[in-house]
């Protein structure tokens, strides 16, 4: 029916033509998919479904076994007054079954075309056909079995009143409203200004003398606040009728039988989900709903033995739990052909806990993501009556007495305000408030028109609209982002000026994309994985006690492991040369926890060194107006003592470069020398100067020289620049470290660093003897200070 993707979104399959039956509006399937993506309900895809060519019913006469093969069988179809023999290695086909059948020439799903074959030395001028083969479902276990009553021969769309046409759609996690029919069918009746048609019904309770009653008991409120349930009894399990059946397999889920798909039926169609159990197997006719005891164990509708812990919800009977609450049915009061009197289930779930049991056995489901999202509280009552009077009509069930219910349900109505003036500000253009009005009636808000200030009463089904902006969001859905105006902001005033910290964001992005840099831009969540192979400790990092997904265990303490990640990720697709950049607060396990603004930057490039990682920083501090910083060896565990360098304003460290620990790239599968810096953003918004300075144009021409100097290993190079600006005087423009070596004609112990010197002065043009006097006075103080000489080759 949908599923969920890593980045949240749920995937939902929806009818054209069921929403057509209750909305009335004249789109076309594809315009309809640009009006709902338009509307923030993003339709990935668009197919037809059900369209199917010489695909005909069949039913299975006999099985014999295959002459040359074991596990293959020769069967024996009647196709409509023609029986012809398929070979057919399915598990589940045996006589008297309907099938689909694909006759010679049918294309089937993916453009396969089915031709007339010999199977180990037998014809087959067909095949049997599953699921997944006609496009109908997902399921690949066996050939799919159709109801019994169809006729043989005749064309499969036509018999299963198949043909219509799908929009895949994928929902953001906020919208729990639209896992549904009716939630999409809102959404269009609020673009069209048409009415809804939803289905009628009229529960008949049949008048019994004695009313056998469930005793119904929550025994913890905060996680179910409200439980509800209606018994029907005397059903007939049995197949789906056809109508039924089609829906289930056009909505993706896989028809089971008409008690189980009508419950399906009811959460694809209202979004609430449903459970079904065998009456006669609740233990007293009890029904609690209560936390599980440790270690208490329930088998699930999968077959699978679950070992449960008091952090989650089960419905027990007077002997042990039957169901896990919100996510799935037990096994052992599960309905089978056998079960004649059902208990139908109609709850509302606290989410967080629904989650929290999801996340811990690892089992999501329709109805968990669901509950996860919030359902509808004034929606459970008409879910569960539109249940019992569908299952009153296709299995014949009675309603005994009124619904059995404990618990209230949460307020079906709450309130925001809403400032039209503000709305027009936010936007950007001048909507009226007649249109304002208009549309948040549409979408079945209560509009309180005041003079300046609206009171707006939210609908149940809204839970993700708590603020006056998400009603603003709401207005500029409907209204039309296209329709919203460009405009420039204003010149001058305080009020147009932007924050200094988003500028120097901006300007820090604008930086590093010259310089080739890509940004990276992720939520705060990573994998623990990602800082076991950067060897970090988990117990230092802040764990997120329900995570989402693998993706989202923890909060980031450090940008550059996933930057590594993306990294080995390219590298794998072919791309080994990369310059990328994140800028994203990171997280610290201090008291409280502690959330900071961080810079990272990753550099993997064949040639890169050292000199260019500190020229990229230096380039950024320069552009950022950051004078006068230091550059001293510091400690980082990953980064290489070797090749390493903290950044300093006076006594603030303000960062920190170097190549990265090569264990930690190995990790990583990245064989090659990676660099990496890193800024603490808000030392380097500090460490700006807004003070500006003209700096006329020089008139004389400047004279370089370049300096090569040994020293002591452990002379830092910023100590040797300091040393050589000092010397220089007023006449030394410029100093920049160009190259550093090591080996050759270089003693043990010792380094070579060279220099680029630019002199200038400002009256007239520098005479080459001049420079030369200088350059010795530099020369001297360093052999005098730090013991350096000048290299000779």
């Amino acid at each position: 029916m949908y599923k969920s993707d890593q980045t949240g979104k749920i995937k939902m399959r929806v009818s054209y033509q069921y929403l057509k039956k209750i909305v009335d509006f004249t789109f076309s399937p594809e315009e309809l998919a640009e009006q709902l993506t338009n509307l923030g309900l993003e339709v990935r895809l668009v197919e037809p479904f059900g369209k199917l060519e010489k695909i005909v019913v069949g039913r299975i006469l006999s099985l014999e076994p295959h002459p040359n093969a074991d596990r293959i069988k020769l069967v024996k179809v009647d196709v409509g007054g023609k029986v012809i023999p398929l070979v057919c290695g399915a598990p589940n086909i045996k006589p008297h079954l309907m099938v689909p059948v694909a006759l010679e020439g049918a294309v089937l799903r993916g453009g396969i075309k089915v031709r007339k074959v010999k199977v180990r030395g037998v014809d087959s001028p067909g095949t049997i056909c599953s699921e997944d083969e006609l496009g109908l479902g997902k399921d690949q276990s066996g050939v799919m079995v159709l109801p019994s009553y169809l006729s043989s021969g005749i064309n499969l769309s036509e018999a299963l009143d198949l043909e219509d046409t799908v929009l895949d759609l994928e929902i953001t996690p906020n919208r729990g409203d639209c896992l549904s029919i009716l939630g999409i069918a809102r959404e269009i009746a609020a673009l069209t200004h048409h009415p809804l048609h939803l289905p009628s019904y009229r529960i008949r309770e049949e008048k019994v003398s004695s009313l056998e009653e469930v005793q119904i008991e929550i025994r913890d409120s905060d996680l179910c606040p409200y439980y509800s349930a209606r018994l029907i009894k005397n059903v007939k399990v049995g197949p789906s009728p056809l109508w039924l059946w089609q829906k289930i397999v056009l909505s993706g889920a896989k028809p089971i039988n008409n008690v189980v798909d009508i419950t399906n039926y009811v959460l694809w169609e209202m979004g609430q989900p449903l459970h079904a159990f065998d009456y006669r197997l609740i233990t007293d006719h009890r029904i609690m709903v209560r936390r599980a005891k440790n270690d208490e164990i329930l088998i699930t509708l999968d077959e699978i033995e679950r070992e449960l812990d008091e952090d989650m919800l089960v419905i027990a009977d007077a002997a042990a739990p039957i169901a896990l609450a919100g996510v799935m049915g037990g096994q052992d009061s599960q309905v089978t052909p056998a079960t004649q009197d059902v208990l139908l289930e109609a709850a509302y779930f606290d989410p967080v806990g629904i989650q929290r049991t999801s996340r811990r056995i690892g089992l999501s489901t329709e109805a968990s993501h669901r509950f996860e999202k919030t359902v509808d509280p004034s929606g459970v009552r008409k879910a569960l009556d539109r249940a019992a009077f569908l299952l009153q009509a296709v299995a014949g069930g009675k309603i005994e007495g009124p619904i059995q219910e404990a618990g209230s349900l949460p307020a079906k109505k709450r309130w925001t305000f809403l400032r039209p003036s503000r709305t027009r500000r936010i936007l950007g253009s001048q909507i009226s408030s007649g249109r304002m009005k208009q549309i948040l009636e549409s979408l079945q808000f209560d509009v309180e028109e005041k003079e300046k200030s609206w009171r707006i009463g939210i609908p149940s089904f809204r839970p993700d609209i708590n603020r006056e902006i998400d009603l603003i969001e709401e207005i500029a859905r409907f209204y039309g982002y296209n329709r919203l105006r460009i405009s420039f902001p204003p010149l001058g005033g305080e009020e147009s000026r932007e924050p200094l910290e988003e500028l120097y964001r901006k300007k820090i992005r604008e930086i590093l994309k010259g310089l080739g840099f890509y940004e990276v831009i992720a939520s705060g969540l990573s994998e623990e994985s990602l800082f076991k192979k950067a060897s970090f400790s988990l117990k230092e990092e802040i764990k997120i006690r329900n995570p989402l997904s693998t993706q989202g265990q923890i909060l980031t303490s450090h940008l550059f492991p996933r930057l590594l990640a993306i990294v080995s990720h390219n590298l794998n697709q072919g791309i080994e040369e990369l310059r990328i950049f994140e800028l994203a607060p990171i997280f610290k396990k201090d008291h409280p926890f502690q959330e900071t603004p961080f810079l990272a930057g990753l550099v993997s490039e064949k040639g890169f060194d050292f000199l260019s990682l500190k020229g990229i920083g230096e380039t950024l501090l320069d552009g950022l107006d950051i004078k006068e910083v230091e550059y001293t060896p510091g400690d980082c565990p990953y980064l290489s003592p070797q090749q390493r360098a903290e950044v300093k304003k006076g006594e603030t460290p303000i960062g920190r470069l170097g190549r990265l620990n090569q264990k930690i790239a190995e990790n990583f599968q990245l064989s090659f020398p990676l660099y990496l810096f890193e800024y603490v953003f808000p030392y380097l918004l500090s460490s700006h100067s807004l003070e500006k300075r003209f700096k006329p144009l020089p008139k004389f021409p400047s004279i370089r020289r370049d300096l090569a100097l040994v020293v002591k290993e452990e002379i830092p190079a910023e100590r040797v620049k300091e040393k050589i600006i000092k010397a220089g005087g007023k006449w030394l423009e410029k100093t920049e470290l160009f190259d550093i070596y090591r080996g050759g004609s270089i003693p043990p112990h010792y380094k070579s660093l060279a220099y680029s010197l630019t002199f200038r002065r400002s009256d007239r043009t520098l005479k080459d003897e001049e420079v030369d006097s200088i350059q010795q006075a530099i020369v001297k103080l360093l052999k005098e200070q730090l013991g350096a000489s000048l290299r000779r080759e």
